[in-house]
């Protein structure tokens, strides 16, 4: 995965996390760096410059994945007939796991409930 920086300013992109631990180290303006992830898990990703900056990068073992839209559906297209777990991450609220069994013959409804705080309810 490249990390370009596209700003004015200096980056230094890293990561503490077990799947993939990494300093890209400070890079300027116009400059990229690479990192490959060679197995699967999530990683977090900051910048020693800015604190305030983060992401995260979840790396799936197979290359099957789809993020949900506004009203939270999602679909995955073109899955064999098998039994398969679907996994669902959020950022607050972590890893969610159901079990599926797709059949030629009809989609399948996997639903997540996901427990979020209202953020105005904690002032």
């Amino acid at each position: 995965m490249d990390f370009p920086n596209s700003d004015p300013i200096f980056h230094n992109v890293f990561s503490l996390s077990g799947v993939k631990r990494f300093d890209l180290g400070n890079y300027s303006a116009g400059q990229s760096r690479s990192v490959t992830f060679p197995k699967p898990g999530l990683v977090q990703v900051h910048c020693h410059l800015h604190p305030n900056m983060s992401g995260a990068i979840l790396v799936t073992p197979n290359g099957v994945f789809t993020q949900p839209d506004e009203a939270g559906e999602f679909s995955l297209a073109a899955i064999p007939s098998g039994r398969y777990q679907v996994v669902a991450w959020h950022k607050n609220a972590g890893f969610f796991r159901r079990s599926i069994e797709v059949r030629s013959t009809a989609p399948v409804t996997v639903d997540f409930e996901i427990p979020l705080v209202d953020s105005a309810a904690c002032r």
